[in-house]
């Protein structure tokens, strides 16, 4: 009777780990339906009719052929901080506070590993259903002289990346460095293209804009260089922004994810055109932050991350090869 009170007691501990990890997140629930992700194009309307390839965003009526050998160079988690200041009075003083935080190391780590793992294979079968093969750096760094052009590849751009951000509350302020880290192993580089704003991604930052404003030294450096040096058609890169919205909480959302394709200029004349590489286009979803981690609860998911890829590869997809806009 003792053994066979052990033996129920074990299943009922493993069924109820099984339905903590059949709970769901606001993330899963927001993007379980992958018909319904709303996702924006993120680039600017400058360049984008012009029939001499000016300008750093391609007019994609003039790729002819159209790209379908593209390398994904880049694919990462981008943890910029969130901050708060605040003010206390008391009876004798005031005090002023200030703080800064991220992710940590590690925790990123699993975080973007568990996203990748759920994401890659949906990411290339939204661009296949385009005729675009999208490479993963085992697949496109297939010689040494690749793999030794793109390890030593120092990216250019007209933007200065910020690697720490600071809170500024009344007479103090607090410090800390953002994050970019790949899944591990795969073979990415965290290849710069935008600053995140300190707190929360804002739609308002990006529709209309692109990249946060892209400049010609980007566009050139991953669009022709980065391209040509790989003897690919364009260059992919994918990152989602997670972060941690209070101090003191291990709780998780993700914030926003985006994709970016550049490639060569079809119009440029020679090496020493300016405009060598465009912006093809951008795809991003605000998930406004929505919870993937909660430590009360102890659920932490990365289901449905795919169903994002999808939506997001597909808009690509359909503008750059059919100039659909939706």
């Amino acid at each position: 009777m003792k053994k066979l009170n052990l033996i129920l007691l074990g299943l009922l501990i493993c069924l109820g780990h099984g339905l903590m990890a059949q709970k769901s997140t606001p993330f899963a629930d927001k993007t379980a339906n992958v018909d319904k992700i709303n996702v924006k194009f993120d680039f600017p309307a400058e360049g984008r009719t012009s029939k001499k390839g000016s300008g750093y965003s391609a007019n994609v009526d003039l790729l002819n052929p159209k790209p379908k050998k593209v390398a994904l160079v880049s694919f990462y988690l981008y943890d910029p901080a969130s901050g708060k200041a605040s003010t206390k009075h008391g009876a004798a003083a005031t005090t002023y506070s200030a703080a800064v935080w991220r992710t940590a190391d590690a925790l990123a780590q699993t975080h973007v590993d568990g996203f990748y793992e759920k994401s890659i294979e949906p990411l290339i079968a939204g661009f296949k259903e385009y005729g675009i093969d999208l490479l993963t750096p085992d697949k496109f760094l297939d010689t040494e002289e690749k793999k030794d052009f793109f390890y030593g590849f120092n990216q250019e751009s007209g933007k200065k990346e910020k690697t720490k951000r600071t809170q500024i509350g009344a007479y103090v302020q607090a410090t800390a460095s953002t994050i970019k880290i790949c899944p591990y192993d795969e073979g990415y580089r965290p290849f710069f293209v935008v600053n995140e704003p300190l707190s929360n991604s804002m739609l308002s930052n990006f529709v209309n804009m692109g990249v946060f404003g892209a400049n010609r030294k980007m566009t050139s450096s991953l669009g022709y260089e980065l391209t040509k040096g790989l003897d690919v058609d364009a260059v992919v890169v994918c990152f989602i922004v997670t972060r941690k919205p209070k101090k003191n909480k291990e709780d998780y959302v993700v914030d926003a994810v985006s994709l970016f394709m550049f490639g060569p200029n079809p119009k440029a004349d020679g090496p020493d055109d300016k405009n060598r590489g465009q912006f093809y286009c951008g795809t991003r979803y605000f998930a406004k932050q929505l919870e993937f981690a909660n430590a009360k609860s102890g659920v932490t998911s990365y289901d449905y991350m795919g169903n994002v890829m999808t939506a997001l590869s597909k808009k690509m997809g359909n503008w750059v090869i059919n100039k659909a806009k939706k």
